[in-house]
This record gives structure tokens, C-alpha cells and sequence, in this order.
């Protein structure tokens, strides 16, 4: 990855992101009704299917909440939108009710709509949390899958934006503990869409640019599989890695994407 070049944000319009939550909470439901709710999710060891469904499901209402209501500031408790929580014959149908409620409010919402985001550098509110929670429905939908033993590969440009959103809005937040010194490099380039990037990881937060440079580690791959390993739902196997492969794996170490 010599020289530089530089390339756009990724970024999809609201009734796409809307259009790929539903089609995440689908293959989710469907997935979780395949196995059962105390079926074990290999991707996340340390939750059953129950757990992971209820998990996703309070996030769906969190996030509606936080649009609907104007939130300002994400203090919220879970007595303020989740109402009671169902038992497992109704556990899916729950999960299907919270994320519809979700893609409605979302596409109630006014463009210009005023409320609290969290990323480095988000885009307009409803944009960011149409695009946060279409990423956040895409993973916890592999993990559901990692359940059943079969996992859908994600579009590539669907795929990229959510690269984009990780390594230009979660990475270069303060408090990720994702810090070197001296200071270290990690490229990331797709082989099968548009997207480049570069980090710069020091002992400052990270700093991210949509450019090709050379790197201590440069990263490439379908756009599918770079997306399942940054976000460590899978291993860097089906990656070409150059340059020093421990910069990838402090990365996935140390990269641990939560709103706080």
C-alpha cells in the first residue's frame, strides 16, 4: 500500500439503513427460533440465545426512546422504555415488536431531528442512530447465526459503512483502550468495493484517515470478511495480512465497541 490516495465516507440514505435493520431482525428472529433460547452462541461465549435476544431487544427500545423522546443526554434507565421483559414462548415476538418499533420511529423521525449521538464525528442524528443500529442489529444477527452454524455474508458496500463507522467513529473516541508507544500504524483496504483507511495508533486516542498509506500493517480482504474481523465474529484467515500481524490483533484486543 505505497503512496496515498484518499476516498470518501462511506454512507447509505435512512430507508436503507431502516431496509437492512429489517432484514437483519429477520435472519435474527429466524435464527434464534432455529435453536431455541438456550441454544449457546459461539460468538459470544458468555450468553445464551435468551440472553442475546433480550440484549437486542432492550437496545431497539433504548434507541427508539432516544429518538422519540428528544433524549439529550443517554442517562436512561431500562424502567424508562423497556416495560416487562416476556417469557420464552414470547421471546421472539417480543424481539420482532421492539425492532419495528424501532424502524417506525426512526422513519417518523424529521430530518433535522435534535437528540444525543456518542461516536466521534457522527452524522446528523437520525442518520447516526439509523446507521448505528443497523450495525448494531448486523452483529448481534451473526451472533444469533453462530448459533444455528451458518452465517450470511454482508453486502460489500453495507459492509464498508460499517468498517467506516467503527474505525472513523468508535476507534478514535478517548476512552478506547486501544494505545502504543511508540506509535504504530494499521491500513485497512477492500478488495471487492471502494474503501481504504488508516490509523495511527499512539498514546494519544487513535486517529483515522480514509486513505491508502503504507502501514506498520496493512490489512486487506472482501469488505464481508474485514467487517466480521475487526468486530472479532470471526478470525483473520480469510485476510492477507502484511507487514506485522500483532498490530491487527492488539487492535482486536483492544477495540471493544459499547456506547459509554
Amino acid at each position: 500500500m505505497d503512496g496515498t490516495t484518499t476516498n470518501t465516507a462511506p454512507g447509505m440514505e435512512r430507508p436503507a439503513y431502516l431496509a437492512r435493520i429489517a432484514a437483519d431482525a429477520a435472519l435474527f428472529a429466524a435464527a434464534a427460533r432455529a435453536v431455541g433460547p438456550n441454544a449457546a452462541i459461539p460468538t459470544c461465549p458468555e450468553w445464551s440465545m435468551r440472553e442475546l435476544v433480550l440484549h437486542q431487544g432492550e437496545v431497539h427500545r433504548w434507541a427508539a426512546a432516544v429518538v422519540r423522546d428528544r433524549v439529550a443526554k443517554l442517562s436512561m434507565v431500562a424502567d424508562d422504555f423497556l416495560g416487562p421483559l416476556p417469557d420464552d414462548e414470547n421471546l421472539v415476538a417480543w424481539f420482532e415488536a421492539g425492532a419495528a418499533g424501532l424502524i417506525d420511529t426512526l422513519a417518523a423521525a424529521p430530518a433535522d431531528l435534535q437528540c444525543a449521538t456518542f461516536l466521534a464525528d457522527p452524522p446528523a442524528p437520525v442518520v447516526f442512530w439509523s446507521r448505528r443500529q443497523t450495525h448494531e442489529t448486523a452483529m448481534h444477527r451473526v451472533d444469533a447465526e453462530s448459533a444455528t452454524g451458518t452465517i450470511t455474508p454482508f453486502a460489500p458496500e453495507y459492509a464498508a459503512d460499517g468498517i467506516d463507522e467503527m474505525l472513523t467513529g468508535f476507534v478514535p473516541r478517548k476512552h478506547t483502550p486501544l494505545h502504543a508507544d511508540p506509535p504504530i500504524t494499521l491500513a485497512v483496504h477492500l478488495v471487492d468495493v471502494g474503501g481504504d483507511w488508516h490509523l495511527t495508533i499512539s498514546a494519544e486516542p487513535a486517529v483515522a484517515a480514509r486513505e491508502q498509506r503504507s502501514a506498520d500493517c496493512a490489512v486487506s480482504g472482501t469488505a464481508s470478511d474485514v467487517y466480521l474481523a475487526l468486530w472479532n465474529r470471526q478470525g483473520t484467515v480469510p485476510l492477507q495480512i502484511e507487514g506485522d500481524p500483532s498490530v491487527l490483533e492488539m487492535f482486536r484486543d483492544n477495540v471493544k465497541v459499547k456506547w459509554s
